[in-house]
């Protein structure tokens, strides 16, 4: 790699893509752009807070300054048998002083001539490593160079009064659709036109010549409704040709694109191809499997697999079409989800409970309304089947019991819906006294036992934690079993001789594609007195000693379980972490708090709450915290005790804390309290290994000062408030050895249609969710001034970003709005060190695809699961064509099959090659402090996905929080990052490790 060193700053190179030095080169035009761009939110940090002066810092500089011209020399590595006492601490870091800035959204996000860059000329695959044969799930596919016709399909009630007469319920849309092709078949005579189901229908040759529009009359039977007949009317209207030869020219391009319009025309055509290839070929699976996304589900039959909690699992696949570097292909992978058991509805709440009793589920009347909103029920007691659908909101999921729920019949007197169905239906309800199901838009009751769920829904909403463990249990299959079954798949689900598929021209295939992988070099893992060589992403904690080991003479323990003996824990916990590095002195304090176990969960966190406090109170100056907390849900549920201590200590009390359940307590062994001492010591400040990067293809990077940055955003899950907000978190690595980083957290909303949506009273969808950074600049800064603090004034030449949880359709974004912000960011140094532009590399990480890699000779194969070794890299065959992409298996497969990690390089200005950049990755994931394993994503992404999730612990919104952000203010968010944001942040430590 091409040494950068001291340079002009004039003007940029590198291959970040065409017209940057227009971009890079007019640096206050750049601000003034950003300025007249932006909305209307002003989402800036308080400028009141003091910024400590770098000249207080006690620690050493990892990067000395150096005159101009000379070489920069990494900091040596310690010396074998480095105790805490020689190592200075790490500064406290205060909070940067930001200042004013004008009001930034991502709604204002102006198009640029930013794109990805293209593969690199010169090294742009990778030859390292060993070569190993493999088999992936993408099956060949030949589509034609021909042309379809795409009409829009409107679906109309003209009985309904309001003025949108428009309908666009998925089940009626098709009903209407298949009852219009079916009756006037001879409208579209040999045409085969292929219909989403939603709004979109293809056909070979155009309808009806040259006509554009046409409506149709259709009366159908609903079958949701007793066969009752309806009527709608369809409007066919052609808005386009789809030209299909723009998927091969996509693929076989080899001129890189010139601008960014170009690039976005070239995907977008091919998109569109691709999307109405997709149409056609979920034709033959939709009429037979129940479709969710673009995955078929399979119908289990009686004795389907048991999720718990009122779901059981189903089996099916994925399958969409991935264009490759030299042709297209079917990706089919396995997929299992949970789906809502068919149950009379008073078995359903009973199952999803665990109660005998119906009356006993109703105690848990919170959770059922949340399970049971907006889904569909049938009802047979009117002699025929009627579907509903349960009301959307969950407060008004449930009604008054048949018993107490009076109205007035048209004739007669007044009368309640327990009479009522006794008179009317010769029906004596069973549970009277319990609360009618409320369905429809008008609010109609229903009685639940007439109530039967309707098969096939697909769960919605995060699976309970019972139900992921008996997830992974039922799926985690090996890689050859995963293959073997993928195969069967594909021979049973890809029909050869299809009709439809013959008819328009695609010939798919059902054999894997074989590709040539690489086993990348294995990283050196460096400790104070040994080097270690992983074996298969692994190694263990015998005999080594931290690299920079921590001491802990300020801590104590809080006792939830009641551990008898508490000394032979601290004794293997002082053994263990003497022998690695650590001084443990002893506890200050060993507590046993009791909490009253008949009081409700929010007085016992409150108990809990006031535990900590005094302890806080009492031992001034703690280091840490250990707590031991139960398997079983005592004193409040698992999960919410351990939200519940982590929110206590990051965000109120400002103190490192460390779990331990009580199965490590009764059976203590020494490798599980060497995890223990791995994690305290990074919380402390420690540092527990390094990885050598002087051999790498990387090691020019580090004779001059880096910073790797790693971002992603946490979304509130699905059925939370819609104006609940998301929590975007950074880290930013502040030393030579990767173990250090500085985090910050910004809460924005999810939903980049809020701001406006509000202003124009229009509805809110919560779809829209927003991936972009909002408070990026802000975020980038933060971390830029930790590095400086630290380093002593000096401030990263280059900086490596890897960003999670971005689509492809995404990548412009990122670059018109992040990458942007993180240049404005640096450039808010140029009063202090004017000129200031640190060269950057932008990397998208994906971990949402469906690609699987399979060893073809077993001999390959590794663990249990059969899968590929660690460092298996695939950048050919189904990579992009033109850009810089690779898929890289970091970790060993536990359990299951191992899913590899997309990478693709968005922008580069530190001229990598393939080499370079994949060995970097991969070192990369043996940096992560929480285990001695290659993990699965580089350490920046994994700490900042941590960041997150502990930041959403310690941001409780109550309905208060979230109804002020209702008004729009973005003042409100403000408040939240000032209040929410953890403590330990501020304080400059891996609190999250």
């Amino acid at each position: 790699m091409a040494e950068r060193g001291r340079r002009s700053r004039g003007k940029r190179r590198g291959r970040g893509g065409q017209g940057q030095s227009q971009e890079r080169g007019s640096t206050s035009g750049d601000s003034e752009k950003v300025t007249a761009q932006t909305g209307s939110l002003s989402l800036e940090d308080d400028p009141t807070t003091p910024a400590s002066s770098s000249s207080s810092l006690t620690a050493e500089s990892p990067f000395d300054p150096t005159p101009p011209g000379v070489p920069f020399v990494p900091e040596p590595e310690l010396p074998s048998g480095a105790t805490a006492s020689s190592i200075a601490t790490p500064p406290v870091l205060t909070p940067a002083v930001i200042p004013p800035l004008p009001s930034t959204s991502t709604q204002g996000i102006k198009p640029s001539n930013f794109f990805p860059p293209p593969r690199p000329k010169e090294g742009g695959y990778g030859s390292r490593g060993r070569e190993i044969p493999l088999r992936l799930n993408f099956f060949p596919i030949v589509i034609p160079n021909v042309k379809l016709h795409m009409y829009h399909i409107d679906v109309f009630n003209d009985t309904l009064k309001s003025e949108d007469k428009s309908v666009t319920q998925k089940y009626v849309c098709q009903s209407v659709m298949s009852a219009l092709l079916k009756k006037n078949h001879t409208e579209f005579p040999w045409e085969k036109p292929v219909y989403d189901r939603q709004a979109t229908l293809y056909t070979k040759k155009p309808l009806w010549g040259d006509t554009t529009s046409r409506d149709f009359i259709v009366d159908w039977l609903d079958s949701e409704n007793g066969d009752r007949k309806r009527l709608h009317r369809v409007v066919f209207t052609k808005v386009a040709t789809i030209d299909l030869s723009s998927i091969q020219e996509f693929i076989s391009r080899s001129k890189p694109y010139r601008t960014v319009v170009e690039r976005k025309k070239d995907f977008n055509r091919c998109r569109t191809a691709i999307q109405a290839i997709e149409v056609i070929m979920r034709q033959l699976p939709q009429s037979k499997h129940v479709t969710v996304g673009r995955s078929f589900y399979f119908d289990p039959g009686q004795n389907p697999p048991n999720l718990g909690e009122g779901c059981d699992i189903w089996e099916g696949y994925f399958q969409s079409l991935r264009p490759g570097q030299w042709k297209p292909f079917i990706n089919i992978d396995t997929s299992v989800s949970g789906m809502m058991k068919d149950l009379n509805l008073i078995d359903f709440i009973c199952d999803a409970v665990g109660a005998q009793d119906p009356r006993d589920a109703m105690r848990k009347k919170m959770v059922l309304q949340r399970m049971l909103c907006n889904l569909k029920i049938a009802t047979r007691h009117g002699g025929f089947r009627r579907v509903y659908k349960i009301n959307n909101s969950a407060r008004k999921v449930f009604g008054q019991p048949p018993s107490q729920l009076k109205f007035k019949l048209e004739e007669g007197p007044e009368t309640n819906a327990e009479k009522y169905f006794m008179q009317k239906y010769k029906i004596r309800l069973e549970y009277p006294d319990l609360p009618c199901i409320t369905v429809g838009s008008k609010g109609t009751a229903l009685p639940m036992e007439v109530c039967t769920i309707v098969k096939g829904q697909h769960k919605l909403g995060k699976l309970t934690g019972d139900q992921t463990a008996n997830m992974i249990r039922y799926a985690a299959k090996p890689a050859f079993e995963k293959e073997k079954v993928i195969q069967q798949i594909a021979n049973r689900e890809i029909v050869l001789n299809d009709p439809l598929l013959a008819h328009y021209g695609i010939k798919p295939s059902n054999k894997m594609i074989e590709v040539n992988g690489r086993i990348l070099d294995i990283p050196t893992i460096i400790y104070s007195n040994k080097t270690i060589n992983p074996r298969d992403g692994s190694w263990n904690l015998i005999d080594v000693v931290f690299s920079v080991g921590k001491t802990m003479d300020n801590w104590g323990i809080l006792d939830f379980v009641g551990i008898r003996d508490v000394g032979q824990f601290i004794r293997e916990v002082q053994s263990v972490g003497g022998n690695s590095g650590m001084r443990i002195n002893e506890p200050r304090f060993v507590e046993n708090p009791r909490i009253n176990s008949r009081d409700d969960d929010y007085k016992k966190k409150e108990q809990i709450r006031q535990e900590f406090k005094r302890v806080h109170k009492n031992y001034p100056g703690l280091q840490m915290i250990v707590v031991f907390i139960n398997g079983k849900p005592f004193p409040i549920e698992n999960k919410d005790m351990y939200g519940h201590i982590k929110t206590i200590c990051d965000s109120e009390l400002g103190v490192n804390s460390q779990c331990v359940k009580d199965k490590n307590l009764f059976k203590i062994n020494k490798s599980t309290i060497a995890n223990i001492c791995l994690k305290m010591n990074a919380k402390l400040g420690g540092i527990n290994h390094v990885v050598e990067m002087s051999r790498s293809p990387s090691a020019e990077l580090f004779k001059r000062p880096i910073m790797f940055i790693g971002a992603d955003v946490n979304h509130p899950g699905p059925g939370t408030d819609e104006y609940t907000p998301s929590i975007a978190a950074m880290v930013g690595s502040i030393d030579s050895k990767l173990a250090k980083y500085v985090s910050c957290v910004r809460f924005q909303k999810h939903s980049r249609s809020i701001a406006d949506k509000i202003k124009s009273d229009q509805p809110l969808k919560r779809k829209e969710r927003l991936e972009m950074i909002d408070k990026f600049e802000d975020m980038a800064y933060e971390v830029l001034q930790g590095f400086r603090q630290f380093c002593k004034g000096h401030l990263p030449e280059r900086i490596i970003y890897y960003r999670d949880g971005v689509s492809e359709g995404q990548f412009i974004q990122v670059l018109d709005w992040e990458l942007k912000a993180l240049r404005r960011a640096a450039q808010r140094f140029h009063d202090e060190k004017p000129g200031y532009e640190p060269a950057i590399t932008l990397v998208c990480v994906q971990k949402r695809h469906h690609l699987r890699m399979f060893c073809s000779d077993r001999r390959d194969q590794v663990g249990k699961g059969g899968n590929v070794p660690p460092g298996t890299c695939v950048d050919k065959e189904v990579t992009h064509n033109l850009e810089f992409d690779f898929f890289l298996c970091s970790h060993f497969g536990l359990q299951g099959t191992s899913r590899p990690t997309h990478y693709h390089v968005l922008w580069d200005e530190n001229n990598f090659d393939a080499n370079s950049l994949q060995a970097l990755t991969y070192q990369l994931c043996h940096t992560y402090a929480r285990c001695t394993k290659a993990v699965s994503i580089p350490a920046p992404v994994y700490y900042a996905h941590w960041v997150a999730k502990r930041a959403a612990m310690s941001a409780n919104f109550r309905d208060d929080d979230t109804s002020s952000v209702s008004s729009g203010s973005s003042g409100d968010l403000e408040k939240w990052d000032l209040m929410r944001k953890p403590m330990l942040i501020e304080k400059g430590l891996m609190y999250w490790a």
